[in-house]
Formats: structure tokens, C-alpha cells, sequence
């Protein structure tokens, strides 16, 4: 008998303490609130690219009702894991190897038709600099088109 009620313990302390699939099913109407929130928590943990802790969100949801700690955590692990994922997804920095020295106002040119380039790839927009020309000055627009037309490619 002892070894069954042993055995059952561990068996339920092992079901706490591992990750389980969250669903939002799982969480009755009365704790869709915690689940809510953990998704919300996960979110901002994970596009920050922090480890993954609900302890750092306090622990209001965490203990006092076992359903409701279960709900906030798979509320937490589904934000997180969806957020991080995204986070890891965005491209990477385009190296700036050849722009002019920072701190120069022709290095600040080419980080402004670095936005510009940028912001009109994102918008499916064609490779047009010249769009901008409210945007700089003449004496500047080889550096302005520099940044531009190597962001645009970066992120096209």
C-alpha cells in the first residue's frame, strides 16, 4: 500500500513540475483570465528573447489553485514560445561594413536611406530612392542612396 501511495505521489509530482501542451480548453471559463495573462507575460518574455520564467511575473497566478497556476502556465509557455520563435525569425542586422564612419553627418545619410530602404522593402515597394529627395540634402545623396539601395536588398 505504501508503495502505491508512493508511487502515485511521484507520479503526480512529475505531472507538475513537466511542461504540458497547453490549450486554452483546458482552462475552465473561470480561469480564462490566468490563461489569458500568461499569454500575455509568455508574449513579452519570449519577444525579448529572456529565459522563459513565470516566476519573474510574480506569483499571484501561480499558486493558490492548482487549475488556475496550470492554466497561467500554459498560458505563459504558448505566448513565450510563440513570441521567442518570432523573435529569432526577424533577419538579421544588415552588416555595414563599406558605410561612411560613425558619428559623420554622412554616415547619418546613410542610416536615414538605411530607414527609408528599409521601411519601402517591408511595404513591397520598388527600389526608388529617389522617392525621398525631400529627405536629404544634395551635397549627401550618395550617402543617402548607399544606405537606402543596401538596406532596400537586405530586406527584400
Amino acid at each position: 500500500m505504501k508503495y502505491i501511495l508512493i508511487t502515485g505521489l511521484a507520479v503526480a509530482a512529475g505531472w507538475l513540475i513537466q511542461p504540458q501542451e497547453a490549450r486554452a480548453a483546458n482552462c475552465g471559463i473561470d480561469f480564462q483570465h490566468a490563461y489569458e495573462k500568461g499569454v500575455r507575460h509568455g508574449r513579452a518574455d519570449g519577444s525579448h528573447l529572456l529565459e522563459p520564467n513565470p516566476l519573474r511575473h510574480g506569483m499571484k497566478y501561480l499558486f493558490g489553485s492548482r487549475e488556475r497556476g496550470n492554466c497561467y502556465a500554459e498560458g505563459y509557455n504558448i505566448g513565450y514560445q510563440n513570441a521567442y520563435a518570432d523573435a529569432t525569425k526577424r533577419p538579421s542586422r544588415p552588416s555595414h561594413d563599406k558605410a561612411p564612419t560613425p558619428g559623420s553627418n554622412e554616415r547619418a545619410y546613410y542610416d536615414d536611406g538605411c530607414h527609408d530602404g528599409t521601411a519601402d522593402a517591408q511595404m513591397s515597394m520598388s527600389m526608388a530612392y529617389e522617392r525621398h529627395s525631400d529627405m536629404y540634402d544634395r551635397r549627401f545623396e550618395p550617402y543617402y542612396k548607399q544606405g537606402y539601395e543596401h538596406c532596400w536588398k537586405m530586406f527584400r
